[in-house]
């Protein structure tokens, strides 16, 4: 692997993943190489209350939209909400507003739902670093028009959990397909038993896979 300072933080972190890569897949390990000054240069940072807030509900509101028509329609919300999404100001602001600002009915809903159970005390977003991934990803999918990959994503980036693995995700899934030599398509079981080799690291694995995708 490069030379590579480890410090402190996300690139300690990336080093001891790489590291893992090395012994326990190796093919993932050479596919990482030519990508790794890009990924250890990420850096990461803990989140607060509403910055967790405003990320999950912003998640949300880019369900299958362009990054452009997400960005719109975030910043509508925004100035609806006096220039910060909080579960206290989706809860102030009538579905119509919501509405006015391009989110569908279904999104309206799910805000809704989410800012409630919050301030209902129902679900506690921070709580959620120290859970198992399972039991997490069931708390956040109680909320109506959250799903798994949702959950997984925002455990993912937001929490900044190490070791989170979304098969459903069709990039890491075609990523995981062309470097192993697998059939288009395969069992949902079969990667997330090639993605056991990278635990407790499968959250890195799935940005090297993101990456090589992205990849010309």
């Amino acid at each position: 692997m490069p030379a590579k300072k480890e410090g402190t933080g996300k690139s300690k972190r990336y080093t001891d993943a790489m590291k893992h890569l090395k012994k326990a897949d190796p093919l993932l390990y050479k596919t990482a190489l030519p990508h790794w000054d890009e990924l250890a240069k990420r850096k990461g940072h803990r989140r607060n209350y509403q910055q967790l807030f405003a990320a999950l509900a912003g998640s949300v509101t880019g369900q299958q939209l362009s990054t452009k028509a997400a960005d719109t329609i975030w910043g509508r919300l925004e100035v609806a909400c006096n220039g910060s999404v909080t579960p206290e100001a989706i809860q102030s602001i009538s579905i119509e507003t919501m509405r006015a600002a391009g989110l569908s009915a279904a999104k309206t809903k799910t805000l809704k739902e989410l800012s409630s159970a919050i301030l209902e005390e129902r679900l506690d977003l921070s709580s959620l670093r120290k859970v198992p991934e399972a039991e997490a990803v069931e708390r956040l999918s109680a909320i109506w028009g959250i799903g798994r990959w949702t959950a997984e994503m925002f455990l993912m980036f937001a929490l900044e959990r190490d070791d989170v693995f979304s098969p459903g995700d069709l990039g890491l899934r075609r990523s995981i397909e062309a470097i192993y030599g697998l059939p288009k398509d395969v069992h949902i079981r079969e990667l997330e038993t090639i993605a056991l080799r990278w635990s407790p690291h499968r959250s890195f694995a799935s940005r090297v896979l993101w990456r090589f995708r992205d990849t010309p």
